[in-house]
């Protein structure tokens, strides 16, 4: 399989118009890649809504980095509860 597909390429492999494909780029449900002559999408984020339906929007790089942090911080939160709970326990057995 191809890593890009071409806008004409999608519109036959989603049995569209290729104006779709532009809609849909224009309203951020699939992305233009860049550096890449002429306008390409990746395979990879095409799969991905054929797997999850048009309603999809992948993570843009910034919104994955921002959920990222937002994990470590809570598993950081996490560790620092389990602690007290187990400070707790020993402190109820009368330790």
């Amino acid at each position: 399989m191809e890593a890009v597909f071409t806008p004409k390429e999608l519109a036959a492999r989603w049995k569209c118009h290729e104006n779709t494909i532009r809609t849909w780029e224009d309203r951020g449900k699939i992305h233009r890649l860049e550096n890449i002559p002429g306008v390409r999408y990746s395979a990879e984020e095409a799969l991905q809504l054929e797997c999850l339906g048009e309603d999809a929007r992948p993570f843009t790089a910034w919104e994955r980095k921002k959920l990222e942090a937002r994990i470590h911080e809570l598993e950081h939160l996490v560790k620092d509860y389990q602690a007290k709970m187990a400070k707790i326990m020993l402190i109820s057995q009368g330790g």
